[in-house]
């Protein structure tokens, strides 16, 4: 096993060693993009089952997933996301775009979270900050969040589908976003060594 192998094995969804990967798949490495893959496609594959719902689409998805990384690696930009923040944008994209395009993809529902499979996850650490940070937020604020992450759905539309007014809707979901921004911001700047954050996050609907 190469050295890029034992550092995602060893260190989990490591930024150093994905980030390296990720320039590597840039310049046409195609194994390092197979290593890449082999670190991130559970996790990658629990998100697409999550929102997709079936399998079959699930794996079809995984497949664009990962297909747009490789064309898309060479323009990845470090200063505006992390790695691993980068690879869940495109997935999540995908399973959105994906659903949007199904006949029935605009009559969607939350879809059930089931039961987390340990070896979807990312490193424990970051597994229970997540955890402990999501179970901050007020039922509301995750119920909405959730809606606006695993259907792609606007705050009219969410709104629409619980039968909630809009205005709260927003509410909720601005505030639940203000609240993961700080708590999860020690990390970002852990990780880029920068002493403050530049703004946080404005969510528009």
């Amino acid at each position: 096993m190469d050295q890029e192998n034992q550092a995602v094995d060893k260190i989990g969804f490591d930024n150093a060693a994905l980030s390296a990967l990720i320039k590597k798949i840039g310049e046409g490495d195609s194994t390092a993009f197979a290593t890449l893959y082999d670190g991130t496609s559970r996790i990658v594959f629990g998100l697409m089952l999550r929102i997709l719902a079936e399998r079959a689409a699930a794996e079809e998805a995984l497949l664009d997933v990962y297909t747009r990384i490789w064309k898309e690696s060479a323009s990845y930009d470090a200063e505006s996301f992390m790695p691993l923040e980068w690879i869940i944008t495109v997935a999540r994209t995908c399973a959105i775009t994906r659903l949007d395009e199904t006949k029935e993809g605009r009559k969607r529902t939350l879809p059930d979270a089931g039961e987390p499979d340990p070896e979807t996850t990312v490193s424990p650490a970051m597994q229970n900050h997540a955890r402990s940070s999501l179970n901050s937020l007020t039922a509301p604020q995750k119920e909405f969040l959730d809606w606006a992450f695993y259907t792609g759905l606007s705050c009219g539309e969410i709104a629409a589908r619980t039968g909630k007014p809009m205005g709260a809707v927003k509410i909720h979901t601005r505030i639940g976003m203000s609240k993961l921004y700080e708590l999860f911001r020690p990390l970002y700047e852990r990780e880029t060594g920068s002493e403050t954050a530049t703004g946080g996050q404005d969510i528009e609907s």
